[in-house]
């Protein structure tokens, strides 16, 4: 800020004749937006309110529909965060765009028309007239986004002419299609490819003879592990503990029990390396595997699996392909064109165990047709066989995920302003095994996990249960969502009781949606696909993008926290199991640019913790979470 000659700050002003001087001082790395309207309504000059609507001051950023509280730090502007989400997001938000259609028509008056109607037109009208405003304003805010970026945001086609209302059936086949285009996301990096299948370009070398030649197929990946067939091939050094075979065991020290792991380099059951021993993955009967590698360039690939206890039985299972379309075919090396067959090339495809596969230890080969017809090759071109997974039995087990500990490392920027008062939702989904969600589960009874004046280096208790079960399931999805707040009565009431209107309707199109798909059979178009526990995770996220992209629209609240977790059944299972080593270190980035360190604890006997760390660039904060996992039966 520039100075005056007299030394006193540009942002320095002396008002009436009592000499009362104010001194602003700003200190921000983003937006900053000073408001001075203290009362309701119009303001000398200001523009007018808009016919028929009772609009109070302008907000404290431009979206933000409720004014931030005296001696709250710094907002960022509804500008800043779209455009976050908006750079971020690749799937748009089917839950978001029924609940915001829907608020328009009852806003303007509409009759409900269905039961979905009439039950979130009940909870809207049930707001007080304060919050009434703030979802006129909230409106307003869905309203002035351009085409293009309601698009991004919004599924399009819960978004029809105002006097067409949506339907549960509408919203169920949008959100099923929203997390068919995310799964496609997660297996394939493409959000159409879980819907339709895409071949690889043909890398098929010529035919170089002899009786051993290489394998024209390469599958150098196994659900994300390096199999010894890479191209260029691995050194020992090159592969990471998770990829390596280990045996644990449990020992008492200092009277409590501690995990002990060691890499096997003996009776493999696998690859031997060498000296070390490739890890073989237990997979349930009926779940998916994805291989990443090289020329799987026919839809019609298949994967054969040899029982390895019994070599006589032998299954062909058909494969989903999804071809890389961005690594060239071919290169120049010293004035020759060469194809590209190595590992820069990621053909990937994903096949189904069938339900009645003999448990145990089986070799798995990639099946692709000879489609241009190479000669030499024969009709039919294969992958080496792969010794890499073991069947295991469906697991009935009951588990249970619990928060710990809230930790600030770091609180928001400036710290010279105050403390931060942090705002927590959690919200829980049990996946079933016909592929649809539960009853969705929030701790503290559905009411937000509320810490004041916090600052850094202080550690908080948050001892919930986060997640629970009492029948079969095949996945959880976990949303975590945390915002730095204002801590002034009036402000918590809007912030907390306007987000609760919106998470019951939220919860309600869940639900509703849930069992809507339950009478199509689920999800489909995934059914055959096998990823459960990517279906579990595709929920989890598609439950934060609508929160965010609800509280971008309105709320003058920075996001410091944001997760989405969907563990499959297997994954809680080998997590609380002392028989498998602790899972690496891991980190993302998620849709508001916030990035998530997970860092494993500890393991003892039906018991896993972790502690997950969330880093924001925008506010300069570094708060930490304790998750527990624990294996009831």
């Amino acid at each position: 800020m520039s100075m005056r000659q007299d030394g006193e700050s540009a942002g320095s002003k002396r008002t009436g004749e009592c000499g009362c001087r104010i001194d602003i001082r700003i200190e921000s790395r983003g937006d900053v937006i000073i408001n001075n309207c203290t009362t309701p309504g119009r303001q000398g000059g200001g523009p007018a309110r808009p016919p028929g609507e009772d609009h109070v001051c302008p907000p404290v950023a431009p979206g933000a529909c409720v004014p931030a509280s005296l001696g709250a730090k710094p907002k960022q502007s509804r500008r800043r965060k779209l455009d976050r989400l908006l750079a971020n997001t690749r799937v748009p938000s089917a839950l978001a765009a029924g609940f915001f259609h829907m608020a328009r028509r009852h806003l303007a008056g509409k009759a409900a028309a269905n039961a979905l109607e009439e039950r979130t037109f009940g909870t809207l009208r049930q707001m007080p007239p304060e919050l009434r405003r703030v979802l006129s304003c909230a409106r307003d805010s869905f309203d002035d986004l351009t085409g293009a970026e309601r698009d991004r945001l919004f599924a399009a086609e819960l978004l029809p002419g105002i006097d067409q209302p949506i339907d549960v059936a509408q919203v169920a086949e949008a959100f099923a299609q929203e997390i068919v285009e995310r799964v496609g996301l997660a297996l394939f990096d493409d959000p159409g490819c879980a819907a339709e299948e895409r071949p690889g370009q043909v890398r098929t070398p010529p035919f170089p003879g002899g009786e051993f030649p290489p394998a024209p197929v390469v599958v150098c990946r196994v659900n994300g592990l390096r199999t010894p067939f890479c191209r260029p091939p691995l050194s020992l050094g090159d592969y990471t503990p998770a990829e390596l075979q280990q045996r644990c065991t449990v020992v008492i020290e200092a009277g409590k029990p501690k995990q002990i792991c060691e890499v096997q380099t003996t009776n493999c059951p696998g690859h031997d390396l060498g000296g070390l021993c490739l890890r073989v993955q237990e997979v349930e009967a009926g779940q998916a595997v994805v291989l990443e590698g090289v020329n799987f360039s026919s839809v019609d690939t298949k994967v054969r699996l040899t029982s390895v206890a019994d070599p006589t039985t032998v299954r062909e299972v058909d494969a989903h392909v999804c071809g890389d379309e961005e690594t060239p075919l071919t290169e120049t090396v010293d004035g020759t064109e060469r194809l590209i067959t190595d590992s820069r090339v990621h053909d990937r495809l994903t096949f189904r165990l069938p339900d009645d596969l003999p448990i145990g230890l089986h070799d798995l080969q990639v099946l692709v047709p000879n489609v241009s017809a190479v000669p030499g090759w024969g009709p039919v071109l294969s992958s080496d066989g792969l010794r890499s997974l073991t069947v295991v039995p469906p697991s009935t087990a009951r588990f249970q995920i619990a928060s710990e500990t809230l930790h600030a490392r770091e609180e928001t920027s400036p710290e010279s302003i105050g403390s931060d008062e942090v705002g927590i939702r959690i919200l829980a989904v049990p996946l079933f095994p016909d592929l649809t969600g539960g009853e969705p589960q929030s701790p503290n009874g559905g009411k937000p996990l509320r810490f004041g004046d916090v600052d850094t280096g202080e550690t908080r208790g948050m001892a919930h249960l986060l997640f629970t079960h009492d029948q079969p399931i095949v996945g959880a999805a976990l949303s975590i969502m945390g915002y730095e707040v204002d801590g002034e009565e009036a402000f918590e009431k809007q912030i907390d009781s306007f987000t609760d209107a919106y998470l019951e309707i939220l919860k309600d199109e869940l639900e509703k949606a849930g069992e809507a798909l339950a009478a199509i059979g689920g999800i489909s178009k995934l059914s055959g696909l096998g990823v459960k526990g990517i279906i579990a995770a595709a929920i989890a996220a598609a439950v934060v993008l609508a929160v965010n992209v609800f509280v971008a629209l309105w709320a003058p609240a920075d996001p410091i926290i944001e997760d989405s977790i969907g563990p499959s059944i297997q994954d809680l299972v080998q997590l609380t199991s002392v028989n498998f080593p602790l899972p690496l270190p891991s980190e993302h980035v998620t849709a508001q640019g916030i990035t998530v360190k997970v860092l494993p604890l500890e393991k003892i006997p039906q018991q896993y913790r972790e502690r997950r760390t969330y880093i924001s660039d925008d506010e300069e904060s570094r708060y930490e979470i304790v998750l527990r996992y624990n294996r009831l039966a």
